[in-house]
């Protein structure tokens, strides 16, 4: 029962992680053979190529981030991750984040509220855009179409805490202890039309974790859900020596 149980476990996410794949490189393929076709044409003047070559390196992007965050669950599961630290200032993390996640969507409204001070951990730059991604993308992915999404941030106490709102499908309170574990997925979600390989939230908490931080969600069912990202910051002596 077991191995069998490990069977369907395995299609299940070769089949998602095909499905995750087949959308951007779709795009790609897509946008590559317009400007191909413009190319034959004798249409390939700079109005004419600037959206299917900004789509591509979009939809590049994105396919960067699903394929290292493949190779980081392997390398987590294997304990080989090993974090490249440095001072980084998590406001600009995050505003980098959001950009890139509004060129993906015209549904949705991400309202940002950062404070004009810097928010310095030392940490991961790409590890910790990756776990805001996979979070901003998450209530992207549940909300309703015109929905808001806010993302803020602020120092408390020595700490970054970051919070990520959504107005999207809530999640069951059964189902909250369990989001950030592997391949875990809530029951009021439909399979069919959202897809997901249930490990976004799983990288979340493995790479807070691994910063010294701790990340945990509230939700309401048909209101929406608060993810909150907690971090160290670094103290002044340290931030001193690093920039000297």
């Amino acid at each position: 029962a077991e191995a069998e149980a490990n069977v369907q476990l395995r299609d299940a996410f070769l089949n998602s992680t095909a499905h995750e794949l087949r959308t951007p490189v779709t795009s790609v393929l897509g946008y590559a053979q317009l400007l191909q076709r413009r190319f034959e044409r004798g249409e390939f003047t700079a109005d004419r190529v600037e959206k299917p070559v900004y789509a591509i390196v979009v939809q590049a992007q994105r396919l960067d981030r699903l394929t290292t965050a493949l190779l980081d669950i392997t390398r987590l599961e294997h304990g080989k991750l090993v974090l490249e630290r440095a001072p980084i200032d998590l406001r600009q993390s995050i505003v980098r984040v959001v950009q890139e996640l509004e060129l993906l969507t015209e549904d949705h409204t991400i309202v940002l509220d950062l404070p004009e001070s810097q928010l310095v951990v030392n940490g991961d730059e790409l590890r910790f855009e990756q776990a805001m991604y996979n979070l901003v993308q998450n209530a992207m992915k549940y909300s309703p179409q015109g929905g808001t999404i806010t993302v803020a941030a602020r120092a408390v106490g020595g700490q970054a805490v970051m919070t990520v709102a959504d107005q999207g499908v809530g999640i069951p309170a059964t189902d909250l202890p369990h989001v950030f574990d592997r391949f875990y997925r809530a029951a009021n979600i439909p399979q069919a039309t959202i897809s997901g390989l249930g490990l976004g939230l799983y990288l979340v908490k493995e790479f807070i974790s691994m910063h010294g931080g701790t990340v945990d969600a509230t939700s309401v069912v048909g209101k929406g859900t608060t993810f909150r990202i907690t971090i160290p910051l670094m103290e002044q002596e340290a931030l001193n020596a690093a920039a000297s």
